[in-house]
């Protein structure tokens, strides 16, 4: 069998055979490694989307409670300006009620 590998050393044909093999596998081993780069990337940017939904959350959650407190300042404010005002208030508002009266019949003729 020696002698037959020996006498196709020279051939042609047998050397662009030996070149397509070595080509397939050199084609096969960097089919390997891209796989191999796709999959590291494809996991490096799964741990980059769940570090951004973190991260959104956590923003969403912040925003979510300063509006909270907002809104309950704005209810606290609306619960102070409904109450029964002291009596002093009370007069005052009285006051600019009948002053508000006079002004409207005086500007549409009902005095």
């Amino acid at each position: 069998m020696a002698r037959q590998d020996s006498q196709h050393d020279g051939d042609p044909v047998v050397a662009a055979i030996n070149r397509v093999l070595r080509t397939e596998r050199d084609g096969i081993e960097a089919l390997r490694r891209t796989e191999e780069d796709a999959r590291g990337r494809q996991s490096e940017a799964r741990a980059q989307a769940t570090a951004i939904a973190r991260r959104a959350d956590s923003c969403i959650t912040r925003l979510h409670a300063a509006y909270m407190q907002k809104i309950e300042r704005e209810v606290e404010t609306l619960k102070a300006a409904n109450s029964p005002a002291a009596p002093e208030q009370s007069h005052d508002r009285a006051v600019l009620a009948e002053a508000a009266r006079r002004v409207a019949a005086r500007l549409t003729g009902d005095t």
